[in-house]
């Protein structure tokens, strides 16, 4: 197909609705488009506007200042749109500011029905299991200048790079908090260019916009940072591959090794596995398993099995002559060895053997 200079032009120049709802003077300061709406931005178009904001950049500037999350150390760059309630920026995490990107319509739309968000609580509720509450969701991970001009990664302005914002890292036990509970925004700001620690893993689940990231900048990026492990989860949600990657430093300034893959894997000293979903469709399971116990654990199964365990707690405390201490005693048990598969039918027959319950659930007297 012959592409004439008419269709290039017409291709470059900026969409009609650029001009629309009141825009400022010069047109690439407004919004692309608004999520929700049929108007549809071409990649073509989307160029132009990033090309057009850098001849306006003070302006462009100026204008983001007034959004109420501004942040003026964050090196905006002008290849993505900043709303006040939305961005095209993955790294730019900010309360209330909700994540968009463009389908391939070049429609703005909210990543919705992806695993992506799912696979990331579920496996930070299971490391935080067994290597207790030092892993952090989402942080900001800053960084010195110097690493992304080495690595020349710069924003469309020019700018070197110097915030990340990784899906989960595990930090040192000294970023252990003490209460199980979800991180404040203040304690999810990791500034590795003012001495603090590096975290000792950091993990990307694939997603449908940055799995190239993900096997390139990102594998360079935290290389140079000198974090000794890198986990990227891939769901085969967009790749029909799915599995687990793990890269790991030889040494201090050294480049990634890839160290194993597939769906079995050692990081960060614990043993994982993916598991394939118990319904068909549903997001692929990442199990940790517990080095003292052995057991393998994942967030929904641990809450299921929670609900069975208060259950079947509730029920044995209602057999004849069972004291508190009793019940105290096989509840640990039973937590720390598991329950057994056919814990209600053992059950059931303890109820009609009462005196025979500690023989009937193999419990020691």
């Amino acid at each position: 197909m012959t592409v004439t200079q008419a269709q290039v032009g017409e291709a470059l120049s900026p969409d009609a609705h650029a001009e629309a709802r009141g825009a400022p003077p010069h047109w690439s300061l407004t919004p692309t488009s608004w999520p929700g709406l049929d108007t549809a931005a071409s990649h073509p178009a989307r160029a132009w506007r990033t090309r057009a904001r850098l001849q306006v950049l003070p302006a462009w500037r100026e204008r983001l200042k007034l959004l109420s999350h501004h942040d003026p150390e964050y090196a905006y760059d002008p290849g993505h749109e900043y709303q006040e309630d939305w961005t095209t920026d993955a790294d730019y995490r900010r309360d209330g500011v909700r994540l968009y990107c463009f389908d391939g319509a070049g429609r703005l739309v909210m990543p919705t029905g992806s695993f992506h968000g799912q696979v990331i609580e579920w496996l930070l509720q299971t490391l935080c299991r067994i290597l207790g509450h030092r892993v952090c969701k989402e942080p900001d991970l800053h960084y010195a200048a110097s690493v992304s001009k080495a690595l020349q990664q710069f924003t469309e302005a020019g700018e070197p790079r110097t915030l990340k914002a990784p899906d989960l890292v595990v930090m040192p036990p000294s970023w252990t908090l003490a209460e199980p509970r979800e991180r404040t925004v203040e304690e999810r700001i990791i500034r590795l260019d003012r001495g603090a620690p590096l975290p000792e893993l950091v993990a990307e689940v694939v997603s449908k916009s940055n799995r190239g990231k993900d096997f390139d900048d990102n594998l360079d990026l935290y290389a140079a940072l000198g974090i000794s492990e890198y986990l990227i989860v891939d769901t085969g949600e967009f790749t029909q591959t799915p599995g687990l990657w793990l890269f790991r430093l030889k040494a201090p300034g050294n480049t990634y090794h890839l160290a194993e893959s597939g769906r079995t894997l050692t990081a960060c000293g614990i043993p994982m596995r993916m598991r394939d979903a118990d319904v068909a469709g549903n997001a692929p399971v990442v199990q940790c398993r517990d080095p003292e116990t052995g057991r393998w654990h994942d967030h929904e199964n641990d809450l299921r099995l929670e609900g069975r365990m208060d259950t079947l707690v509730r029920q044995l405390g209602q057999l004849p002559g069972m004291t508190d201490r009793d019940l105290r005693h096989a509840e640990h048990q039973w937590r720390q060895n598991g329950l057994p598969d056919n814990a209600e039918e053992l059950l059931m027959e303890a109820a009609r053997k009462p005196a025979q319950w500690r023989e009937l659930l193999n419990f020691p007297a």
